[in-house]
């Protein structure tokens, strides 16, 4: 059990603290919103406490928000020390152990449907930005054709007589009917480009015919158009409203007297968008002209890894527990202590050692990816090793009296996990909360230990 806190403590605390000290980049404000965020592979205000810092994604945020909900066995197993009960506590002991199990399944399903639901996100972010760009070219276009009167009448409703103009504008045959050959002329005869500044491929194309063709004849009728332009202007300006009344912003741009502000919800969109995709392929230790692996082999590759691990675990499980006694022993220092402290160093080392290379990297990515391992590696430690060690008190009868180790798990988890939980970006000064809850903790066990005598 020192061992299980002790690894949680240390991860939180010291090697949190570490990597936001090694992946700091300078802050800089948020084009739209004014928030301060980290500058991908910058660092130029060296040691500023306020001016450097990390950013991490939201994925990460609700990593911290799983871990904080992992202490919930722990809860359930001081209950009889918690309201004074006359019991051993083994009942307790067996429903915490339990919840421990369903969550790890829980979590483990999480992990296999995470990749999922960001797929979906980036999708939805490709599509609105798909919608903004496209209406903000229309406008530019409308605007320039002063005969045609505006993309918006004077009383900000759609100008469907400008639209249907458009509309004629690129129906060469005049048969009121698009064709994905004059669609993609429409397209670039607004200038529509991809949020990369490629011209629009096949699946532009694929994706406005799927938005617009609703009869599925691979044409779309001037009603199609009409319709689907007006739901893309309703969608987006109230995605924008939204938008514009959650955000308190003093430098925003001002609204058109339509109540919609182009060029901030084109921006907004463009950096949700990249910030989703987060292309890797920009990093420069990554060879392009290497094939990368298939998935068969990928999962060879992962289990062959997991296997190996189990295996040297089981194999060094008992020498290492056996050293821990020994060397308590011989220098009478409490085993809890040398569990708490040394071990974890050990049984964490690469852990630790992965998570500052990702830090030192010093991109979003990066960082996010360093964090989330930390989170995991907790939750795991809350869930899997923690059930483990319930079930063996459970069924071998052993006393439970582990309040201290408890208590500081609790007290780390709960303060690291809530700042993570509640922000994105960690200004350096935070590294510092960290770095001091670690010898904070330690002196906690002592203080329950033997001056409360919670042992």
């Amino acid at each position: 059990m020192g061992l299980v806190a002790g690894s949680s403590v240390m991860l939180l605390t010291a090697l949190w603290g570490a990597c936001l000290i090694v992946g700091r980049c300078d802050l800089v404000e948020h084009p739209t919103n004014g928030t301060l965020v980290a500058k991908d592979r910058t660092l130029t205000k060296g040691f500023s406490l306020r001016e450097t810092g990390v950013t991490n994604d939201r994925q990460t945020k609700w990593a911290s928000w799983i871990m904080m909900g992992t202490l919930l066995p722990f809860l359930v197993a001081q209950i009889p020390r918690l309201f004074g009960l006359k019991t051993e506590g083994h009942f307790f002991i067996a429903i915490a152990a339990v919840i421990s199990t369903l969550g790890l399944i829980a979590y483990c399903t999480y992990q296999l449907v995470a990749p999922w639901i960001q797929e979906r996100r980036i999708d939805w972010a490709k599509t609105r930005y798909r919608r903004n760009h496209a209406l903000h070219k229309m406008y530019n276009h409308i605007s320039e054709k002063q005969e045609w009167g505006g993309l918006f009448k004077a009383d900000g409703k759609p100008n469907e007589d400008a639209l249907l103009r458009l509309f004629d504008h690129f129906d060469p045959d005049h048969d009121q009917l698009l064709t994905e050959v004059e669609l993609k002329g429409l397209i670039l005869g607004l200038g529509i480009e991809r949020h990369n500044g490629q011209v629009p491929e096949e699946d532009e194309l694929k994706h406005w015919m799927k938005e617009f063709d609703v009869s599925g004849d691979g044409q779309i009728s001037q009603e199609e158009f009409l319709q689907g332009i007006k739901r893309w202007m309703n969608i987006s300006l109230g995605s924008f409203k939204k938008r514009k009344s959650a955000s308190s912003s003093a430098n925003s741009s001002p609204l058109e007297p339509h109540g919609w502000d182009f060029e901030a919800q084109v921006k907004d969109a463009k950096l949700d968008l990249a910030a989703l995709e987060d292309d890797s392929n920009d990093d420069d230790e990554e060879d392009e002209n290497k094939e990368p692996p298939s998935r068969r082999q990928i999962i060879v590759k992962a289990i062959m890894y997991l296997v190996a691990g189990a295996a040297v675990a089981a194999i060094f499980a008992d020498p290492l527990v056996d050293a821990i006694g020994g060397f308590s022993k011989a220098s009478g220092i409490s085993p809890f202590f040398i569990s708490f402290i040394a071990t974890p160093l050990a049984t964490n080392s690469s852990e630790a050692i992965s998570s500052l290379i990702f830090a030192k990297r010093k991109r979003k990515k990066n960082i996010s990816m360093t964090y989330s391992q930390i989170y995991g590696a907790v939750t795991m430690n809350n869930t899997m090793c923690l059930g483990i060690f319930l079930a063996i008190v459970y069924f071998r009868g052993l006393l439970w009296d582990f309040s201290a180790e408890i208590s500081v798990i609790f007290f780390a988890t709960l303060i690291m996990g809530f700042i993570a939980a509640v922000r994105t970006t960690f200004p350096l000064w935070m590294a510092f909360i960290g770095l001091a809850l670690y010898p904070i903790s330690i002196g906690l066990v002592a203080f329950l230990d033997y001056v409360c005598g919670w042992h």
